[in-house]
């Protein structure tokens, strides 16, 4: 070892007396390889789980959308997503290292006494802070190397397996707080339902909209954007020009709405906070083309929109 592997452990809080047995031990043949493989291992598992909720939160959408027959369908993956992908990170790292702990050989504790004594490259401040933590809280009664070895590795799969339990506990709460969601418009009423039974639904009519705020722009991030968004009196909204159609096309599926509006609802032309230009010709022609002939006419007629603006509106066709 190097000469400043003693200092370095005197950093981290271990007892200058089990120094030489911890120093005396070699790390085991592939120990940085199975490292990495867990690593690997626990990063596969969050993504999959990732990649099958975003398909499972879009099937329900699509499937309840067609139970309603309904012209519009949309969904969201929600916060507790995140919670999701923690709470497989740390699974996995629970599992992982049970499994290499409860072989209770003496490679497992040579693992533990190299990771020990690696100094980290990158973030230093946190690893070391996490280290000292986990040496003061479970190796104060140990009395030789190898028992310090056997608290500091049981402590940890412990620490991990309380911190999947956590995570399950915070994905729920996010489930309740920012839930993923299923979206679905008729063209009377807009249902927004959670994918999993910890918050409320709502069915709202289209015919308490209070306010549509709608446009065309094209933003430097999204390019050419359909904002058509329902404002209703409770202060909910729905973007319904984002929304998928089940059948047929978007415009078609608005306009069906549309026509359900009261004649009460405000018109709101839409305005954002970096300052495009809410009607775009390139965006008005690239969405009504796709609708054939009389595209462009059909949706300057969904967004209200005024012979003032025609004018402002060059290249438009």
């Amino acid at each position: 070892m190097p000469p400043s592997a003693d200092s370095w452990l005197t950093h981290l809080g271990v007892p200058s007396a089990f120094h030489t047995g911890l120093m005396v031990r070699r790390a085991p043949r592939f120990h940085t390889l199975l490292h990495l493989a867990i690593i690997l291992a626990s990063i596969t598992a969050a993504v999959a789980a990732m990649v099958e909720w975003s398909r499972y939160v879009a099937a329900s959408a699509q499937d309840a959308a067609k139970a309603a027959h309904a012209i519009l369908y949309d969904s969201d993956i929600g916060a507790e997503s995140l919670g999701l992908i923690l709470t497989v990170l740390f699974a996995a790292g629970w599992l992982c290292g049970a499994i290499t702990w409860r072989r209770g050989s003496e490679s497992a504790r040579n693992g533990w006494a190299a990771d020990l004594m690696h100094e980290p490259a990158k973030h230093k401040a946190i690893t070391d802070w996490l280290w000292r933590q986990v040496i003061r809280r479970y190796t104060k009664a140990a009395v030789r190397a190898d028992d310090f070895l056997a608290r500091l590795g049981g402590g940890i799969v412990r620490d991990l397996r309380f911190a999947a339990l956590g995570m399950l506990v915070l994905t729920a709460a996010l489930g309740v707080a920012l839930p993923a969601r299923i979206s679905y418009a008729t063209n009377v009423a807009i249902a927004d339902y959670p994918v999993l039974p910890l918050a409320r639904s709502a069915v709202r009519p289209v015919a308490s909209v209070a306010a549509v705020i709608s446009g065309c722009p094209r933003l430097p991030k999204d390019g050419n954007t359909l904002v058509y968004r329902l404002r209703f009196a409770d202060g909910a909204e729905a973007n319904l020009g984002a929304w998928n159609p089940l059948a047929g096309s978007r415009l078609a599926a608005l306009e069906a709405v549309a026509a359900q509006l009261p004649a009460s609802a405000i018109r709101v032309r839409f305005a954002n906070p970096i300052g495009s230009a809410p009607l775009s010709a390139e965006c008005l022609t690239a969405f009504g083309r796709k609708e054939g002939a009389d595209g462009i006419d059909r949706l300057l007629r969904l967004l209200a929109v005024s012979d003032a603006e025609k004018k402002g509106l060059t290249g438009l066709r």
